[in-house]
């Protein structure tokens, strides 16, 4: 820790005449921000090293016990006591200044899983866990929240920290039902104020966080449909239930007559990913499963389309004579940002990464069950960039070959200890 600025904050304080604020009151903003500044990058070593920690050893939702370990083991070295959630894995800490009863106000959050797919990338810290990858970033989440969980510490043992801050370590994010329900059902939001968070955007240059008022995801639904016939030779079709065909009709008309059902502006969408049936080409098969994604953009057409599918999937099939069972695994609405708390990270980001270092962004249909949080809570999620300066192409999320600029590391927590450190 650099003695000029210990040095600058005790004499903030000694000079404060009798009765005056002390600690982080007294401290100037600018201040305030060049200190976290200076922290951040005190820690930028270690929460690279965390990152590729996590990254060769990525887990899947509900399955993060290594991750989980490891992220208790940083945080009680820093003297703190996490709390596990009710599932095995997945826990939050308290970190609060000095004589504080009252419960935190703002909570931070990161999620922790891996995604079901191979690490494509030649490097040191390629995934060991064959099928399983951090292709969405959030082994860069979890290392920079424990970066912000480091600062935040010296912040409060400094007397720099104005507010108690809950920072959430979520499991199953890439599922559904997935952690953030859990956390809210174990009380993790009680009390709470404001609640924020960040995600890895390879469309933004490192060095910016992006954010915009309202909604920035979309709801998200999976989608599956279980068909069922007797079979049958492919010479007597007319003898049988054509189960192919009745897949290819779910196929193409259901995305055509939701988008004539559901507003346009909502941008409902249903996309098929998984399709399966039979193994032999002269014989019609007697099961099918069709797996796909609902997407909507705002939550009025996201509950429209939810009662419109499974009857759009049974009447595109009903002329061919099958049984079909409809499932809509339960899903997650769209993530809309309280405008108080977009604007609020726009300004802890222009404070501490400069007026270039926020930018616009615009809703994506990604699904995120943050959303979940911001019903409880206000608050916002923005987006970190972490795609290398001057560079056009870049791996996209849950790609195999997507990777980050590290730098974003510092970025990312800079911008969440600002948040709960600078006034605002």
């Amino acid at each position: 820790m650099s003695t000029d600025r210990a040095t600058h904050t005790d004499r903030v304080a000694a000079q404060a005449p009798e009765g005056a604020p002390t600690g982080s009151d007294a401290v100037e903003q600018d201040s305030l921000a060049d200190i976290i500044a200076a922290e951040t990058a005190e820690v930028a070593g270690d929460m690279v090293q965390w990152r590729r920690d996590l990254h060769r050893h990525p887990e899947p939702s509900w399955s993060e016990h290594r991750t989980t370990a490891r992220i208790r083991g940083v945080l009680e070295a820093l003297g703190l006591d996490p709390r596990p959630l009710s599932t095995p894995t997945g826990l939050w800490v308290d970190i609060q200044p000095p004589k504080r009863t009252l419960p935190p106000r703002i909570g931070l959050r990161a999620d922790i899983d891996a995604l079901q797919l191979m690490d494509g990338k030649d490097v040191p810290y390629r995934s060991v866990n064959s099928g399983v990858a951090h292709a969405c970033g959030h082994d860069v989440h979890t290392a920079l929240l424990l970066g912000s969980a480091t600062v935040l510490t010296r912040l409060r043992d400094r007397g720099l920290l104005p507010r108690g801050v809950r920072l959430f370590f979520q499991p199953a994010e890439e599922t559904s039902p997935g952690g953030a329900g859990q956390i809210i059902r174990d009380g993790g939001m009680s009390g709470l104020r404001e609640v924020y968070a960040l995600h890895c955007d390879p469309r933004t240059e490192v060095g910016k966080v992006a954010v915009r008022p309202g909604p920035i995801t979309s709801a998200c639904d999976r989608v599956q449909v279980h068909f069922a016939g007797p079979g049958g030779h492919s010479s007597r079709p007319h003898l049988t239930a054509d189960l192919v065909m009745a897949m290819g009709a779910v196929i193409t008309e259901v995305p055509l007559l939701l988008s004539r059902l559901v507003d346009p502006r909502a941008g409902a969408s249903v996309v098929w990913g998984h399709v399966n049936a039979g193994n032999a080409p002269n014989a019609i098969p007697a099961t099918g499963l069709l797996e796909g994604t609902l997407r909507v953009l705002d939550l009025d057409g996201w509950h429209h389309a939810r009662n419109l599918v499974p009857d759009l999937v049974r009447k595109a099939a009903s002329p061919f004579g099958v049984h079909v069972e409809v499932e809509l695994a339960e899903g997650i609405p769209p993530t809309v940002n309280h405008p108080k708390g977009a604007n609020r990270i726009a300004a802890v980001g222009r404070t501490l990464l400069g007026d270039s270092g926020v930018v616009d962004t615009e809703q994506s249909l990604g699904g995120e069950d943050f959303s979940e949080m911001l019903l409880e809570v206000p608050g916002a999620l923005g987006r970190l960039g972490v795609r290398p300066v001057d560079v056009s192409d870049w791996p996209d999320l849950h790609r195999p070959m997507f990777d980050v600029d590290e730098a974003c590391l510092e970025v990312g927590a800079k911008t969440m200890v600002g948040l709960v450190a600078l006034r605002g």
